[in-house]
């Protein structure tokens, strides 16, 4: 593998935002909602978090703000702002109300988020309707407006929210309709604005900041004109933070100080960057507002695009992606996908131990599936440039029908827990599930051509089976020893080091199987595997001896899956790994932005985890999984810098 430069990203200065001047007076009140209606502590976190959603959101936009509360504007009244916001005031008083109209009487303007009295909601234009919860991820997604739009109001403002209150006009006007995830709109208006104030019919998040800094942004600029200027910055160190520097500024002389060829796309965005935000101050002098904000958003993006386009591009390098059997848009809108971001190969789950997802010759077909997406993925991998490695799920019976998974159990071939079958699981010292196994993968290389094959669960389901007549014929077989009291003495008693050790023999005797049938079938073939991220603890947990796989060179690479958002863990995982693998196969390191995690991993997570991963060693990775939002959200971000230029597969380890 060619010298890797050094990465401006690893060793970027980290500074401070430089803060907007304060204003002679706050452009905006914030009511944080301290009444509660009877309500508990829940609500009162409830309260907090969305009033503190609300302030981070001002801090982002360069809004300066003033502090206030339920219990406050009750005895005196709001102050004397153009402006006052109300995040959560589901307990609104009589003579709180009696101030807040005052207050619009002045005239100033209210914003109010998803709650408040009905009185209150009729003086700005709307009525409210009732709590309403997503149906499914996504249902309310992004606010659109329907046809004219506030100044400085985006195309979509993505909130993402998982309830809300259906709004109706009533002397206001909608400037958003909710629209799913996939950009389908729904009957629901989200945004009704007035000439007393606005409704938004969703709480504000910190998770959406983003979204909600664009909401305030256009909301507060429609009612307080003379902010134009500050929401749009001029001035390249109040545009920021870029990446991990403080601002644009700041980000330039990182990028001048550092002469590195593949820098050169970042310099002439900051250029482009800086010379839009130079305009600014004349287009606000004509008037011309609605370019000057355009102006300064560009230049923010463009500095943006800089940041990410100023990690580099490797190769040879493994960029993966772990599927199903299917995918959104299909596998043709997929491969493509993945081949304009320069991803190489992909994961696609084609079977489990005991049923496929493509008509297989070998092994029962998944009652659920049609079609055939194997030849489907494969097809559109050669006419892409992208390899399909289709997976199958080892010894997990996903996809089986509850008759076929009967079957198995009468033939002896489902997993025993001490306590009854595990029936999500097969035997693995059970002969004819072995090689129900061996004949997929061949059938994948030769019927169906694939580029290679990679197994994932392949393990035990847990340390304490599979304990079946089966293991304990084999097992007393194969080591030579009696066992007196089943399982027990493998479980817990004498034996147990001798029963961990011949488990594991057990599923690497059936890959060394795999790995010979595949040489002698298809050499050009590769066989990886997913494995799990502990091969010290988990190797007696689940039988998954992965450092002997790579020891043995049974494996071409291996995929921890890694799936972590915290980034000294993820640090200090990939730096086990990587020692167990011990340079002598690549390591493709395992991401998980769309696993069950909490908090998920952003575009900037998985491309620092994706450098990290190349800084401690690893020769490529695979994200989890593929969906219409990584596309998206994710791949032209990696597809700007990380990956923007093709790779071929790293072979070797990097030495």
């Amino acid at each position: 593998m060619s010298a890797r430069p050094a990465l401006l990203v690893a060793v970027a200065l980290v500074s401070s935002p430089v803060a907007a001047p304060a204003a002679e007076r706050p452009t905006v009140a914030v009511v944080h909602g301290d009444f509660l209606g009877g309500a508990g502590p829940d609500t009162a976190q409830i309260s907090r978090d969305r009033y503190q959603a609300v302030l981070h959101a001002l801090e982002a936009a360069g809004i300066p703000y003033e502090e206030s509360s339920d219990t406050i504007v009750e005895q005196w009244g709001l102050p004397a702002v153009p402006v006052a916001i109300m995040p959560y005031s589901r307990a609104v008083s009589d003579e709180e109300l009696r101030h807040l109209r005052a207050f619009l009487a002045r005239p100033a303007r209210l914003i109010v988020f998803y709650t408040t009295r009905d009185e209150l909601a009729a003086d700005l234009g709307a009525t409210l309707g009732p709590v309403t919860r997503e149906g499914f991820p996504g249902e309310f997604f992004s606010l659109r407006p329907p046809d004219g739009r506030l100044l400085g109001q985006p195309d979509a403002i993505a909130l993402d929210a998982r309830t809300i209150r259906p709004l109706k006009p009533a002397g206001g006007r909608s400037y958003g309709t909710w629209h799913t995830v996939s950009g389908h709109p729904t009957a629901h208006a989200g945004l009704v604005v007035s000439d007393h104030g606005a409704l938004v019919g969703a709480p504000p998040s910190a998770d959406g900041r983003p979204a909600l800094v664009q909401l305030l942004r256009a909301l507060i600029g429609h009612y307080a004109p003379e902010l134009w200027t500050a929401l749009a910055p001029r001035d390249p160190r109040r545009v920021g933070p870029i990446g991990r520097y403080g601002s644009l500024t700041d980000f330039d002389a990182a990028l001048r100080a550092n002469d590195a060829e593949y820098l050169a796309g970042a310099r002439a965005d900051v250029r482009e960057a800086f010379g839009l935000l130079s305009s600014v101050t004349a287009l606000l002098m004509e008037g011309r507002q609605d370019e000057a904000i355009a102006a300064s958003v560009r230049a923010r993006e463009l500095g943006q695009r800089a940041w990410f386009r100023s990690y580099p591009s490797y190769s040879p390098e493994i960029r993966g992606v772990w599927a199903s059997d299917t995918v959104d848009g299909g596998w043709d809108e997929a491969i493509r996908n993945l081949a304009a971001a320069h991803f190489n190969v992909v994961f696609p789950y084609m079977a489990s131990g005991a049923a496929a997802y493509y008509p297989s010759a070998v092994i029962p077909r998944c009652a659920n599936s049609q079609g055939d997406p194997l030849r489907d993925a494969i097809a559109a991998g050669r006419a892409y440039g992208v390899a399909v490695h289709p997976r199958i799920l080892g010894f997990f019976t996903m996809g089986a029908s509850a008759e076929l998974k009967e079957r198995y159990r009468a033939q002896g071939r489902i997993a025993r827990r001490p306590d009854g079958y595990d029936m999500s699981w097969l035997c693995p010292s059970n002969h004819d599930n072995r090689q129900q196994i061996i004949d997929t993968a061949i059938e994948m290389v030769t019927t169906y051509g694939a580029d290679g094959v990679q197994f994932d669960y392949l393990r035990y389901s847990w340390k304490d089976r599979c304990v079946c007549a089966t293991c304990r014929e084999r097992f007393e077989t194969e080591t030579g020893v009696h066992v007196n009291n089943w399982p027990e003495d493998v479980l817990t008693g004498s034996l147990h080091g001798r029963w961990l050790e011949w488990r594991r023999e057990t599923i690497t005797s059936l890959l060394r199987t795999v790995r010979r049938r595949m040489r002698e079938v298809r050499p050009d073939a590769t066989l990886s595997a997913a494995v799990f991220i502990n091969w010290e603890g988990h190797r007696d947990s689940f039988g998954q001896d992965w450092k002997r796989w790579i020891d043995e060179g049974l494996v071409d690479f291996v995929s921890p899956m890694t799936y972590m958002a915290d980034m000294d863990r993820f640090q200090q995982w990939v730096t086990k790994q990587e020692a167990w693998a011990g340079g002598k196969v690549p390591v493709a390191m395992g991401i998980g932005p769309f696993a069950d995690i909490d908090p998920q991993i952003t575009p900037q997570g998985v491309l620092d985890q994706i450098q990290a991963s190349r800084r401690l060693g690893c020769e490529g990775f695979v994200l989890f999984n593929y969906r219409r939002a990584l596309a998206e959200d994710y791949l032209p971000v990696l597809a700007l810098g990380a990956t923007g230029t093709p790779a071929e597969m790293a072979t070797q380890a990097r030495q």
